[in-house]
Order: C-alpha cells, then structure tokens, then sequence
C-alpha cells in the first residue's frame, strides 16, 4: 500500500510507529551532563600539557615542508601538506589556549586557498607564517599574544593581500 494506506478508498489509514531503537545501542552513564562535562574537561587540561610538544612537532612538519616547496613551488602535494599541518594548528591551538598560533594558523590557510601557484613572494609570506609559528613556540605564547599579537596578525594579512 502507499502513503496512508488507504484501502478501497476509504478513509481507514494505518499509522506505524517504527521503534526507537538508538536508545538501545546508546551507551548509558549514572554521571549527570556537569559531571560529564567536568571529566571532559580534564581530559582536556590533561592534553594541554602536551599540547607545546605536538605544536613543536607540527612547526617542524611545516618548515620540512616548506623547505620541499622552496625546491618545487608548483608541487601540489607538498602545498597541500603545508595547508593540512596549518589548518590542524588553526582547529587545535585556540582550543589549548594558543589562540595567537590558531590565528597563524587561519591565515596560511587563507594564503595557501588563493593561490593556485607558488611564486617566489608567495614563498616569503609562507616563511613569515613559520616566523610567527616559531615565535609562539619558542615563546610559548598563550592567548592572543596581546598588542604583539594583534599587529603581527595584522601585518600577515596585510602581506597576504599585497601579494
């Protein structure tokens, strides 16, 4: 039968109520959402701490990287390395309190996004990006990085539109 099921064309319809079964499969807990809450959040306080380590590791993944592109600028696979590394430091940093590293992050995606190619400009606005990367790591820079902070971003976004 179709829609409704209608029969002999008289008003008699037959409603199904299919069962919830995602009730079933979904893991229950006795913790309240606040507990749940709380414990999340110490997993992630647990994770901050070695959270400079895994940003350290992704600058170096990154300066590999452009090292690869300063050989092979129109290398495609290699730009796009650098656009992955730089798009995991935008989504995680803010999250662990490097908000001025996830801003960094944004705007090599942004550079990265508009060009097509690599020219040699291209190249120095990448390298001012692992500048800045550099400098909250080895700073440890936590935050916006404060007036600092703002005017470099900034001054990233200007050279990006200039190029």
């Amino acid at each position: 039968m179709g829609r409704g099921d209608v029969e002999n064309g008289s008003s008699q319809h037959r409603i199904i109520r299919p069962a919830n079964r995602l009730q079933v499969k979904m893991r229950l807990s006795d913790l309240t959402v606040s507990e749940l809450m709380a414990k999340a959040n110490q997993v992630m306080a647990a994770m901050a701490k070695s959270y400079p380590k895994w940003l350290q590791a992704d600058l170096e993944d990154l300066a590999a990287a452009y090292r690869k592109l300063c050989e092979v600028p129109q290398d495609q696979a290699v730009k796009a390395e650098l656009f992955r590394i730089s798009h995991d430091i935008k989504g995680q940093a803010a999250g662990f309190g490097y908000d001025l590293a996830g801003e960094v992050g944004g705007s090599l995606c942004y550079c990265l996004n508009r060009r097509e190619t690599i020219s040699e400009v291209d190249l120095q606005v990448i390298e001012a990006h692992i500048d800045a990367f550099t400098a909250c790591v080895k700073q440890s820079l936590k935050g916006d990085g404060g007036t600092i902070g703002r005017e470099l971003s900034a001054e990233l976004s200007a050279l990006i539109e200039r190029t």
